[in-house]
């Protein structure tokens, strides 16, 4: 290929330290003269996992391609300017995925051997693509660590918009709660939320924003935000969802949504007033039968759909009794064998102990160790939040 057209995209100055009105070195004017260039067209493989490294590296100058893994999911997209391959010009391994063209792409390519020549009749040219490589490389570990260093900062954002000092709702008459998150990832979509609208109502609530990670995150705080906004005016709690619904839904163009169960107790008159939003069923315990899972009817995750109407229902929850709140990681933890820890193992989990109700920090822990014992190792796919009220 024409070394002028080369020199003009971005990546290939960057990556060969060229200067864009510069003279070019020799060696890197031979090793661009050399490309040539190669068109795929839609749904074509430009390299395929497994495959032969002989077909050396690719540039990509027009169009954009999928990367996939070998179980074909998609682990990236690239464009102009993105490299391919570029490994396969000085080591024999085989393609570590598959990069296939999602619309027609020019790609400048160098094989192997024909690099190989030119480094033989010039040893400068091996060695400007190592120089190339290392420069590379260090640039992707330097981005990394930036990456690594603002998921930490991510990290402590979340856990200090989570609440961890439940004193002040403990010193309700017969009240006792707590909470924890624990993320799958560095940040996480799930969150729940504890806070007095006024003496005697305190609000509390768990919910799971679909996705992972950073948008999920993001996402998260917009929702507990709203909740926590409205429910603060003493609005009626299905006016609340309602209106936090209707904020979700501005511009949510990524279609993400949130499922939650939302609770406002009455410390005086022991009822609690509670939407469904399309979130799994807590647990109640009495005296008299253990836990059992609460009867509720579900209403629409919130962020789905603008102006739909929430259904407030209510139980009560007297001195003596506990709830147990939680999100799906719970259920969906797995084991070694991808069996589900489900629901009916956290029903015999929660009434195996009873003995200990009373004791929320005890109690909460005790039910994580159940999910991590029966998990046995295996990773966690999913957030796990629980939250725990207790008027024992």
């Amino acid at each position: 290929m024409n070394v002028d057209v080369l020199r003009k995209v971005p990546t290939i100055q960057e990556f060969f330290k060229i200067e864009p009105e510069g003279d070019i070195p020799a060696e890197t004017a031979m090793l661009l003269n050399a490309m040539e260039e190669v068109v795929f067209e839609k749904g074509q493989d430009v390299v395929t996992f497994g495959a032969d490294s002989a077909d050396g590296m690719y540039v990509i100058l027009e169009g954009t391609t999928d990367v996939l893994n070998s179980k074909q999911q998609r682990i990236n997209i690239l464009g102009p300017g993105d490299f391919i391959g570029e490994l396969g010009l000085i080591n024999d391994n085989k393609r570590g995925a598959t990069v296939r063209a999602l619309d027609r792409v020019v790609c400048a390519n160098i094989s192997k051997s024909l690099f190989e020549e030119l480094a033989m009749h010039n040893r400068k040219v091996y060695g400007i693509f190592m120089n190339m490589l290392y420069v590379k490389t260090t640039n992707l570990v330097t981005v990394q660590e930036r990456m690594k260093s603002e998921l930490a900062i991510a990290t402590r954002i979340q856990s200090g918009c989570l609440e961890d000092d439940f004193t002040e709702f403990n010193k309700l008459k017969d009240i006792s709660i707590t909470a924890t998150m624990r993320p799958a990832k560095e940040v996480g979509g799930d969150f729940y939320d504890v806070f007095m609208i006024d003496d005697t109502h305190i609000c509390f609530l768990v919910a799971d924003v679909s996705g992972k990670g950073v948008p999920a995150a993001l996402f998260m705080s917009m929702a507990k935000i709203h909740i926590k906004n409205y429910a603060a005016l003493g609005l009626p709690l299905a006016e609340v969802v309602s209106r936090a619904n209707n904020q979700l839904c501005y511009k949510n163009e990524e279609g993400m949504f949130v499922t939650s169960f939302i609770c406002v107790l009455d410390v005086e008159t022991d009822e609690v007033k509670f939407v469904n939003a399309g979130h799994n069923l807590p647990y109640i315990y009495r005296p008299e039968s253990g836990f059992e899972v609460v009867s509720a009817k579900a209403n629409l995750v919130l962020g789905m759909m603008e102006d739909i109407p929430y259904r407030e229902q209510r139980f009560t929850l007297k001195k003596g009794e506990s709830l147990y709140l939680f999100t799906d990681g719970v259920t969906e933890a797995t084991n070694s064998v991808q069996e589900l820890f489900g629901e009916q193992r956290l029903l015999t989990a929660l009434n195996n102990h009873v003995d200990n109700v009373g004791c929320v920090n005890e109690f909460v822990t005790e039910m994580f160790k159940e999910v991590d014992d029966f998990a046995a190792g295996e990773m966690q796919a999913d957030d796990i939040t629980m939250l725990y009220i207790s008027r024992v």
